[in-house]
């Protein structure tokens, strides 16, 4: 172990009224970062008069261009505090610095507020995207297009393609704001979700999965579609995390809460641990999709409160990251144990069987990492990387800690056990505090990613690790 972390430690004692037993929960694992970090760029959610306002507290996934170019969206702040679209454009040769440029800046009206990360790009180059609020309706929320400047202009123009409406009284069963990105279909068709309405039994819904189909090639008419409306209880709730397709056409998704599990909210009323879901594309001649629960979470060892894209790996397995969970000692603010997270996987059903398997192949325990908040990456080796939004070797597993980037191996030949290893570990005033989202990955390995706060202005950062 480095002098440098040595010290670190050392500043970062157990506090005197933090109860000892808690110290020991949590006590200081002897795990040493491999990889470097280098922030690219730190946001400050409050610019000097002339400086360039950015917006703050980048959130999610970052969307990566053929020319290494990427995009986000950054959550508050900006001109009218409620956000922005940005591009972060590479070093010319022989320089360092990456460039900051605002594509849009949302006023918080007809236009959206609070955009969403999981941006997509279509072959003309123009993203798409969802804002959770704005739009005619109180604060439901939209999806959006991006198009790119005309030429002569540095202007991009925003589209609102579709303004979500969810109205109990009127009987409305529309979606309502949307917290997860967009996927894209061959066609150009988008798919996503919204945390909130599609049930009109209930006063605010329990969230949808949508579709925007484009009604001309040049993508100027849109019409949606909802593919599933959740109905809370056993059947889910609230699905706020990107999709993924497969090959077929299917998709999989989470939602935060529902489920068969009894996990409670802070009145101790049962809302469930989540669930892991799949719905299928019609049958020929129909137009139903058919929603199938693939998992649901105890809230257990196995997990509670799924967050971040599902992925794939060659055989069909699905991975994923819960929040919470698992057999780790974090602590919420009550220091209530809550677990630390798990990183589990789904493995597909065998010939004439239809029941798919849960697993742990990796339980947090807080010096290791604590609460995922983005799934993670299936590597060309089998290996999954990814990010914890708390925890750390230098941390007290919830308190004073700030999330790491970690990767583990699968087992070898005859073995069970996945290997972890932590390839950074963030500080509040460089890396950054709380990274999110899904990493993205360049073809020489580097890593992309955000970090929610923390850096130099404490708006948050976007960082590229070395491996």
């Amino acid at each position: 172990m480095s002098s440098l972390l040595e010290a670190h430690q050392q500043e970062r004692k157990c506090p005197a009224w933090l109860p000892a037993i808690i110290c020991v929960l949590i006590a200081v694992s002897p795990i040493t970062a491999a990889g470097a970090e280098r922030t690219l760029f730190a946001f400050n959610p409050l610019p000097n008069i002339g400086e360039q306002a950015t917006g703050s507290h980048p959130d999610g996934t970052l969307l990566r261009d053929a020319s290494g170019a990427l995009y986000g969206a950054a959550m508050l702040s900006g001109k009218y505090y409620n956000g922005t679209i940005f591009k972060l454009t590479p070093p010319a040769p022989g320089r360092t610095s990456w460039t900051m440029s605002v594509l849009y800046t949302f006023t918080g009206g007809f236009d959206g507020g609070l955009p969403n990360a999981g941006l997509v790009m279509d072959g003309s180059g123009a993203l798409y995207g969802t804002a959770q609020e704005g739009g005619p309706w109180p604060n439901q929320g939209l999806v959006f297009k991006l198009t790119p400047p005309a030429q002569g202009s540095t202007q991009w123009k925003e589209t609102v393609l579709h303004y979500f409406n969810h109205n109990y009284a009127e009987g409305i069963d529309d979606g309502s704001n949307p917290s997860g990105g967009l996927i894209m279909d061959q066609s150009g068709a988008l798919y996503g979700t919204t945390d909130l309405g599609g049930n009109v039994a209930d006063l605010s819904g329990f969230g949808t999965v949508f579709k925007l189909r484009p009604l001309n090639p040049e993508k100027t008419k849109w019409e949606e579609s909802i593919l599933y409306r959740f109905e809370g209880g056993i059947d889910g709730r609230n699905p706020m995390s990107r999709l993924t397709r497969d090959a077929a056409g299917a998709i999989y998704g989470t939602t935060l809460y529902g489920g068969t599990g009894g996990c409670a909210d802070f009145l101790s009323d049962v809302i469930g641990c989540g669930i892991v879901f799949k719905l299928t594309p019609p049958a020929s001649g129909q137009t139903t999709w058919t929603k199938t629960t693939l998992h649901n979470f105890s809230g257990g060892s196995d997990g509670s409160i799924p967050q971040g894209k599902l992925r794939f790996d060659a055989a069909g397995t699905l991975y994923g990251t819960t929040f919470q969970g698992g057999t780790g000692a974090c602590t919420d603010t009550l220091l209530n144990v809550i677990g630390c997270g798990v990183i589990f996987k789904l493995t597909p059903p065998a010939p004439l069987h239809n029941k798919w398997t849960e697993s742990v192949i990796h339980d947090f325990s807080g010096p290791d990492g604590a609460f995922p908040q983005g799934g993670v990456l299936v590597d060309s080796s089998g290996a999954l990387i990814g990010t914890t939004s708390g925890g750390g070797p230098m941390s007290w597993g919830v308190l004073g800690s700030y999330g790491l980037v970690f990767k583990l191996s699968p087992p070898g030949a005859g073995q069970s056990h996945w290997t972890e290893k932590v390839l950074y570990e963030f500080d509040l005033s460089n890396g950054g505090d709380e990274p999110v989202g899904e990493l993205i990955r360049d073809p020489q390995g580097h890593l992309f990613g955000v970090a929610f706060q923390g850096g130099l202005h404490l708006g948050g950062t976007v960082f590229e690790i070395t491996p």
